[in-house]
């Protein structure tokens, strides 16, 4: 199997069995939140360099030209001000490979050098936590913690700690980080700090306060599949069940290769004495998920059962 292959095969595997890592990926974009406005907001006549022969003198942000001689971003929140001799550690550090170690020993080069500042050390703090969450929590956590010391107001790393604690059903802990973290980002941004926040009081039983922050949040983001399924769920809880299912549809249709929204219309639909229904909700779903066996073992009690009942009296 080819490596892009192994990867997709990795992500689909932690995809359909690991609820932290699922969150994950919605978490990560408020971490380089910061990094984007940096990038949008450059001041394009302070960053022209000299450039290679025939290339263009201008270049979008996402994709700098080629340069003779490395030049820091002076206008980014994140990379600015940086000393001149970090500047390749700078950029791998805040990099997106796919190859965690050498950014995470980038960021731990510039956490140790004497020369690195605020705000620059709380950022480089808060990216190797990020880089390092799901491997070595313990350690991400340490990282968040001196981010905010550093900058009490960090909203990137109010959030990233915030999932730490709910992956160890700390939830009032998260849900004060994520107050402070929806007071300081801009709406796009903290629409992720909601979803989190609702998740966080769902498991706390506060349904109320739960879906005032998923609908507000779904609201914000339309097109985010996740407050759908979250808010699907606190339904079906209350017994609402119509709503439940539109909810549960609604997440289906965005991400229609995750079975997680057939899954639960599955058991809202054997709840509400509707299993031929459920049953075909399930099968679709092993399509998607052949290898769950929460869902198989569903699909088999229910073919029992119909058969059972099935059976002359």
């Amino acid at each position: 199997m080819r490596p892009p292959a192994n990867i997709a095969a990795l992500h689909g595997a932690y995809w359909g069995s690991d609820r932290q890592y699922r969150m994950w990926w919605y978490v990560w974009p408020l971490s380089l939140a910061l990094l984007v406005c940096g990038w949008i907001y450059l001041d394009k006549s302070g960053t022209r360099t000299a450039s290679a022969p025939g290339a263009s003198s201008q270049a979008g942000w996402g994709k700098p030209v080629a340069t003779t001689t490395s030049q820091p971003v002076r206008h980014s929140p994140i990379l600015a001000n940086w000393p001149e001799k970090l500047h390749n550690d700078v950029m791998v550090c805040f990099s997106n490979a796919i190859d965690l170690n050498p950014l995470i020993d980038a960021c731990t080069r510039l956490i140790e050098s004497s020369e690195v500042a605020n705000p620059q050390l709380a950022a480089a703090h808060n990216q190797r936590g990020y880089l390092q969450r799901l491997t070595q929590p313990d350690r991400a956590l340490e990282d968040f913690d001196a981010a905010l010391k550093l900058l009490p107001n960090m909203a990137v790393a109010l959030t990233n700690r915030a999932f730490i604690y709910m992956t160890r059903s700390r939830f009032d802990s998260a849900i004060e980080d994520l107050n402070g973290a929806i007071e300081l980002f801009p709406p796009p941004f903290a629409a992720r700090a909601r979803y989190l926040r609702g998740f966080s009081y769902a498991r706390l039983k506060d349904y109320d306060k739960a879906m005032a922050d998923l609908n507000e949040a779904q609201r914000v983001e339309p097109n985010n599949p996740d407050p759908y399924l979250a808010r699907g769920e606190v339904e079906q809880v209350q017994q609402h069940y119509d709503a439940a299912l539109r909810d549960f549809d609604e997440f289906s249709k965005r991400v229609p290769r995750d079975a997680r929204g057939l899954i639960a219309r599955a058991a809202v639909l054997e709840t509400t004495g509707r299993p031929e229904q459920a049953l075909a909700a399930l099968d679709n779903a092993i399509s998607l998920d052949p290898a769950n066996a929460r869902v198989l073992t569903a699909r088999d009690r229910l073919r029992a059962q119909q058969k059972e009942g099935n059976q002359p009296k």
